[in-house]
C-alpha cells in the first residue's frame, strides 16, 4: 500500500469516533469564538460538480487546502491547472486568481490566514529558504499529508466537527502546523508551497477584517494599520464602499444583537464586552440605534426568534 493510501485510510477511519462538545452556549457566546468571517481553521463538505473562486469569497485571505476525501480540479489564473486527491494539499494565496470544480465529493480541511499573522519567527524562516535554496522549481502542485501531519489533521478535525472554534485555540494549532512544515517537509517543499507570500505585503480588506474586533475607532484602526486618517479614508471607502466609522458601527451593532440573544450573559456584562463605560451610555446607543433600551431589545430578538421556529 503506498503512503498516501495509508494516510487516507487512517483519516477516515479515524472520523468514525466524534468528540463531544460540552457547555454550547457558553461556547459559542464567548468573545472569542471564531465565526465565519474571522481567519482559522474550517471542516467543509464539497459536493461533485460544485464550483468555488477565490475571488468571490466574503475574505480575502490564503488558504491551506487539506482534502481529506474526494478530489478537486484547480486552475492558477486561468493557466495552471492541478488535481487535488484526499491525503494532499494545497495552497491558494490571495495574490492570484483561482477556480476549482470538485471532481469526486469529499470534506476538507481549509486553513485561512492573513500575511502579517505569520509569527516572526515564521517569517524569518520563510525568508531564510529563499537564500538556502537556489533553482527550486516553482511549480503549481499539491503535497502529499505525511506524519505527524496526518494525526494533527485527525485531531483538528476532531475538534471542527464538535465545534471548538476558539481564536486562541485556532491560533495555536496555526502555529502548530507551520513547526509540522519547518521538521517533517524540505526547504525545497515549503517554497515550492509557500513561495507565493514570500515578502508580499498584507491585503488591506484582510487587515480591516482581522483588526474590526481589536478597534472601536477610525483612530485606532487608522494605527494599527499604520495609516494616516485621511489615507485610510480614502483607501476604506473605496474598498468597503462606505465610511471606517459607519462600517465600525454596523459591525458593533452585529455583536450587540449577538450577544443579546443569549439570557446567561447580562446587559452589563454585554455593555463591558463590547466598550462601554456604563449601562446608561450603553442604553444610551441602544435607545438611537435601535430605538429601544437593552431589555426591551432583548425581548424583540427572543419574539424574532420564536417566530421563526
Amino acid at each position: 500500500m503506498k503512503h498516501g493510501d495509508k494516510t487516507t485510510k487512517l483519516l477516515t477511519l479515524n472520523r468514525v469516533h466524534k468528540m463531544k462538545l460540552n457547555y454550547i452556549k457558553e461556547h459559542t457566546s464567548c468573545v472569542n469564538y471564531k465565526t465565519e468571517e474571522d481567519a482559522g481553521f474550517a471542516l467543509k463538505e464539497a459536493a461533485s460538480g460544485e464550483h468555488f473562486d477565490n475571488r468571490q469569497q466574503k475574505i480575502k485571505a490564503n488558504h491551506l487546502i487539506f482534502i481529506l476525501s474526494g478530489e478537486v480540479s484547480i486552475t492558477k489564473d486561468s493557466k495552471e491547472e492541478t488535481r487535488v486527491r484526499a491525503g494532499e494539499f494545497i495552497f491558494i494565496p490571495l495574490s492570484s486568481h483561482y477556480t476549482g470544480t470538485v471532481i469526486q465529493p469529499g470534506t476538507y480541511i481549509s486553513l485561512s490566514f492573513f500575511h502579517d499573522a505569520i509569527s516572526l519567527c515564521d517569517k524569518h524562516m520563510l525568508s531564510s529558504y529563499l537564500d538556502e535554496v537556489q533553482n527550486t522549481p516553482l511549480c503549481f502542485e499539491p503535497l502529499s499529508v505525511r506524519a505527524p501531519l496526518d494525526t494533527f489533521l485527525h485531531l483538528l478535525e476532531s475538534y471542527l466537527q464538535a465545534g471548538v472554534n476558539c481564536k486562541h485555540l485556532h491560533e495555536l494549532k496555526e502555529r502548530e502546523l507551520f513547526i509540522i512544515f519547518r521538521t517533517a517537509y524540505t526547504k525545497s517543499e515549503i517554497i515550492q508551497l509557500l513561495y507565493p507570500i514570500m515578502g508580499i505585503e498584507v491585503d488591506f480588506k484582510a487587515a480591516v477584517l482581522k483588526h474590526k474586533d481589536r478597534v472601536r475607532s477610525k483612530q485606532e484602526l487608522a494605527e494599527l494599520l499604520g495609516m494616516s486618517g485621511s489615507e485610510l479614508h480614502r483607501k476604506f471607502t473605496q474598498e468597503f464602499g462606505e465610511t471606517v466609522q459607519s462600517w465600525l458601527q454596523k459591525q458593533k451593532n452585529k455583536e450587540i444583537l449577538s450577544r443579546l440573544n443569549y439570557d446567561f450573559i447580562s446587559i452589563k456584562e454585554v455593555a463591558y464586552e463590547l466598550g462601554f463605560t456604563s449601562a446608561a451610555g450603553f442604553n444610551k446607543y441602544c435607545k438611537n440605534n435601535f430605538g429601544c433600551s437593552p431589555s426591551e431589545l432583548r425581548q424583540e430578538i427572543k419574539k424574532s426568534s420564536k417566530n421563526k421556529h
